[in-house]
């Protein structure tokens, strides 16, 4: 490689590990100090520039594996669900029940929303945040103004009745029961849920024959994933546990887990939950998927269910994160 294309690559590779990051006004100098240091002592002139290059590279690499990337439209949901829990007392949780997106046409500006289309979601409302350049600029819901208190029987379910959703469905992992509330019907909210009618031994056998259609069928995805994946884990900048590491990492950060909660995230590479490269778009660069799940052993706690995150191999970006509580499934 001649010194014309190598200089290129290196400065390809300083604009993409610092794009977006959080500066370290000390990172720089800390690395070329202690590239002086370990320099021999008869050549402490100067480093040659390539080295010092290499040098920096490697510390904004590091730097960036420590404390985790997100793009401009992950840190734009983060912002807007801290937005949310700020002006209207929505915790990620409660957050769960609704189908959320993210659009923004320059990178710049980003419409964040939270609504559902069925009839739970005339009584729940949407909400929108606008962001721009990493500022929340409005805060809104389309049920402002409507009377929440009363419980259930409110004219509008905001904070007060997510909150008992939440506690209800972590219980029961019953939803239905809203929707006969909604519809008028006589329901005990708070019932448990009746056992199931089919036979355990009928169950179980049932189970045991999805298990092993479910197995073959992921064997044969597996196989196709990795295949098709190959060709961009090669282009990959990172290792797989680096990019395990960034992904987790962009999860703490874009939901503030504590570290109860962060000692519970487990990183899952499984049939059902693989870890995989692929091409993205639009320019093709390679991407890393993977999934975390946290679950007490004590049933559902705040911060449980399933993370699934796409971090960019090229420069550690967390481009995609997205949050099923698996109270609701539309996290």
């Amino acid at each position: 490689m001649n010194e014309r294309k190598e200089r290129a690559l290196i400065c390809r590779a300083f604009d993409v590990g610092l794009s977006g990051l959080k500066g370290d006004p000390f990172l720089a100098r800390r690395v070329l100090a202690e590239a002086e240091k370990a320099a021999p002592a008869r050549r402490k002139k100067r480093l040659p520039a390539m080295l010092i290059a290499a040098l920096v590279l490697t510390a904004v690499t590091a730097y960036a594996v420590g404390r985790g990337l997100l793009s401009p439209r992950v840190d734009a949901k983060r912002l807007a669900n801290q937005a949310l829990e700020e002006k209207y007392g929505l915790t990620a949780a409660m957050l769960g029940f609704f189908s959320q997106d993210s659009q923004g046409n320059d990178g710049r500006h980003w419409r964040v929303t939270y609504g559902r289309g069925d009839e739970l979601g005339e009584k729940l409302g949407s909400y929108l945040v606008r962001v721009t350049e990493g500022q929340v600029e409005s805060v809104s819901w389309t049920l402002e103004g409507k009377d929440t208190t009363g419980g259930f029987d409110a004219e509008a379910w905001g904070a007060e009745q997510l909150g008992e959703m939440v506690k209800i469905t972590a219980a029961t992992h019953d939803m239905n029961r809203f929707y006969q509330k909604i519809r008028g019907e006589n329901v005990d909210l708070y019932g448990g849920m009746d056992e199931a009618d089919v036979p355990a031994a009928e169950t179980e056998e049932w189970m045991q024959e999805t298990d092993a259609e479910i197995q073959a069928q992921a064997d044969q995805l597996m196989k196709g994933l990795q295949e098709a994946g190959k060709a961009s884990e090669e282009r990959s900048a990172f290792t797989r546990e680096e990019l395990v590491g960034l992904g987790r990492q962009g999860v703490i950060d874009a939901y503030g887990l504590n570290g109860e909660q962060q000692a519970r995230l487990q990183f899952e590479d499984t049939v059902f939950f693989p870890a995989y490269f692929s091409a993205g778009h639009p320019d093709g660069h390679p991407v890393f998927h993977m999934t975390f799940q946290s679950l007490a052993e004590d049933g559902w706690q705040e911060g449980d269910g399933i993370y699934t995150v796409e971090v960019n191999a090229l420069d550690g970006t967390v481009e995609y994160l997205d949050y099923d509580t698996t109270l609701d499934g539309n996290g």
